[in-house]
């Protein structure tokens, strides 16, 4: 019998006394050594230098001392490897030491090929909108990249929607066409509903029946993709200019990720969450815990994303999605096996989809993680 558990949050313990103690001395040993001191003058620093140097230390120690207790993969212990190495850097700086260390992540993400145009911080204090007098990261304009619709198509499986949102699916194609003209978009809708295609720029409309598994609606809609990437617009019920989807492509680039998801917020009820989840299978149970332990440019590392992410088209030819079961179990059956490809996946909440009130709902349906259980071969009980 499996259970399926989902906590709240993240709170692992630390157990840091004889680490944090043998990493100051080492540290202290190294920093009055002659090596250390080779290329730069001996500073004394004061009181708020030996304050930060201090947190920095401690920050360190206990990331070593969370990779040293927890059970992480290779590329997460490289990941959280990487944020201690950075805050030494931060650390030499404060005494002195001027020598500046480049990790291979990001000799790596350095070779990366620019395919959107970067983003800068603005802030405009003459603007009459409160909201843009406060700035924020906009897009920048360049030419040396792709245009951004041969990139990316947009997929969405409306088949089994409560009817009461089939109002809301020709505002979310109008919409789409407004903030990105000339993106594709490929959906699937009952084939009790009728909508013209010709009302909507690049989109192709596929009526289905209901009884097909909404797993393998997702294989025919994916496989008709030809862009690089594919943007999974799960239980997605409105599309705004938060939804970010530059965002998420630049990101699987810098962050060498293979899935990139936002943040969602439910359409009634407002509900907001980051989407970020650890899972954990053992002893016939699998665990989701929601938060997250590794961010990487305000983006979170997680095991398994709730809302919708861009993934590239090839990623679903090397991990297919399993046809015949509900979406939930599809979707936790193909995040488990990216799992243990020890691919990367993240959440960004800085981007953010609108998404049905009854996707909050699934976690604790029987019927939709029943497929699930019988994959991994265990009995499920509500």
């Amino acid at each position: 019998m499996v259970n399926f558990k989902f906590v709240s949050k993240i709170a692992p313990g630390l157990r840091l006394t004889v680490g944090i103690c043998a990493f100051i001395l080492a540290l202290l040993v190294y920093w009055r050594s002659k090596d250390f001191y080779r290329n730069s003058q001996p500073i004394k620093p004061d009181q708020s230098t030996n304050a930060q140097i201090l947190e920095k230390t401690l920050t360190a120690s206990q990331i070593i001392e969370e990779i040293r207790h927890s059970n992480y993969t290779r590329i997460e212990s490289g990941k959280l490897l990487a944020v201690a190495h950075t805050q030494l850097n931060e650390v030499a700086e404060l005494l002195g030491h001027h020598q500046s260390y480049t990790s291979q992540s990001k000799l790596a993400s350095n070779k990366q090929i620019k395919e959107v145009c970067p983003e800068s911080f603005q802030h405009n204090e003459k603007s009459q909108d409160i909201y843009f007098r406060r700035g924020g990261f906009k897009l920048q304009k360049c030419t040396d990249v792709p245009e951004f619709h041969t990139l990316l198509t947009l997929v969405y499986n409306f088949v089994h929607y409560d009817s009461k949102y089939f109002q809301h699916i020709p505002s979310i194609f109008h919409d789409v066409n407004k903030l990105y003209p000339n993106i594709r978009i490929i959906a699937a809708i009952p084939d009790t509903l009728t909508l013209n295609q010709a009302d909507y720029k690049d989109t192709t409309i596929i009526q289905l029946k209901k009884s097909e598994a909404e797993s393998s609606i997702w294989r025919n809609l994916i496989d008709r993709v030809q862009t690089k990437y594919v943007y999974i617009g799960r239980n997605v019920i409105k599309f705004t200019w938060f939804d970010r989807l530059e965002r998420l492509v630049r990101e699987i680039g810098n962050l060498e990720a293979s899935v990139v998801s936002g943040a969602y917020r439910t359409l009634v009820s407002g509900v907001w969450s980051n989407g970020c989840e650890q899972s954990t299978l053992s002893n016939y149970q699998l665990v989701y815990r929601h938060g997250y332990v590794i961010s990487m440019e305000e983006c979170l590392v997680c095991h398994h994303v709730q809302g919708p992410f861009v993934a590239k088209k090839s990623l679903f030819q090397e991990v297919a999605v399993k046809a015949g079961v509900s979406s939930t179990s599809a979707f936790a059956i193909w995040f488990l096996k990216l799992k243990n490809l020890d691919k990367t996946v993240v959440s960004c909440p800085d981007a953010m989809a609108i998404v049905t009130d009854e996707s909050q709902q699934l976690e604790s349906t029987h019927r939709q993680w029943r497929d699930l259980a019988f994959h991994l071969q265990v009995l499920c009980s509500s």
